[in-house]
């Protein structure tokens, strides 16, 4: 029989992977070398292919690093990607400890920073802030339980203290960082054992400029 010659799938299989090829060349771009160098010409000398190419997956860079944000929020953020198995609230606080000092992480962070004064670039990512935040308040909630009655506050707590203890290192380490992560592993088993019934604890969805 001869051969039918390829599927009519196969083009749609091409363009999938020229696009992931891309956004793997923008994420390494923008974690080894920072938001700056991470222009149009940069990640499609590493990617290897054509501008045309770049520009039909992605017509612009906001574009692009918009790209890169939802591939992060989809299968880059461990903590996100993979099922919650159970575990207590000092799993919880390593879980997101171990996620801060990630790449995935610090990719979103050059972003975060870029968008501050970038008015395009803060357009392209503002629509997914909230899909991320939420996105990691329901992986961090199905791993110590939806139905605690301050779920919602002790993972906002945890998010952003450790947050900020990992940002103040970024520089240079600081000393006690550890015992930061260690003491509020005790603070949040208390907090979390505390009845907390009669608090109204709205789950966090406010946006964060």
């Amino acid at each position: 029989m001869p051969d039918a010659g390829p599927t009519p799938r196969a083009p749609q299989s091409r363009a999938v992977a020229t696009r992931a090829r891309l956004l793997d060349a923008a994420f390494d771009s923008l974690h080894e070398e920072g938001y700056a160098a991470t222009t149009v010409g940069a990640v499609q000398a590493r990617a290897g292919v054509a501008r045309g190419t770049l520009l039909h997956h992605f017509p612009s860079r906001s574009a692009l690093m918009a790209g890169v944000v939802e591939d992060v929020v989809a299968r880059r953020l461990t903590l996100l990607a993979e099922p919650a198995t159970g575990g207590d609230w000092g799993d919880l606080v390593d879980r997101v400890w171990t996620e801060l000092q990630g790449p995935g992480y610090a990719v979103a962070l050059e972003l975060w920073v870029a968008a501050r004064t970038d008015a395009d670039l803060r357009a392209a990512l503002v629509p997914l802030q909230e899909q991320l935040f939420a996105t990691a308040h329901r992986g961090v909630g199905a791993l110590v339980g939806e139905d605690h009655p301050r779920a919602a506050l002790l993972v906002q707590f945890t998010i952003d203290l450790l947050t900020g203890a990992h940002l103040a290192g970024v520089l240079a380490p600081r000393p006690g960082a550890a015992g930061v992560v260690e003491e509020w592993k005790r603070g949040l088993r208390r907090l979390a054992a505390e009845d907390g019934h009669d608090e109204v604890l709205p789950t966090p969805s406010t946006p964060r400029g």
